[in-house]
């Protein structure tokens, strides 16, 4: 199953994907806000003013899936980073495999 996270710098904050809980992130999305709009807040992804004056967006959320960043990004349990990996095991040496118990 998919984990979300978020990661807060400032009054913006990154969107991480990871493919479960614990992995590191496959996907980040950088430049986030929460924006209080005329129907309440909403998620703002990164965009760029075109000379025209409209945005253009780089990134688009599904109503679901915005509603759960949202919540995220509000201070939900999710929002902390996910736990530290365990420490790989030690390296395997090559005489590891021969047996040592030899009485000569």
């Amino acid at each position: 199953m998919m984990e979300i996270t978020i990661d807060h710098h400032g009054d913006q904050f990154n969107i991480n994907l990871h493919s479960a809980a614990g992995s590191d992130p496959f996907l980040t999305v950088k430049g986030c806000r929460i924006v209080q709009g005329s129907k309440g807040p909403f998620v703002s992804y990164p965009a760029r003013k075109m000379e025209n004056g409209k945005y253009w967006g780089h990134v688009y959320g599904g109503e679901k899936f915005n509603e759960h960043v949202l919540r995220l990004a509000s201070g939900g349990a999710a929002s902390r980073p996910p736990p530290p990996r365990p420490a790989p095991p030690p390296p395997r040496r090559a005489t590891d495999e021969y047996d040592n118990s030899i009485p000569f």
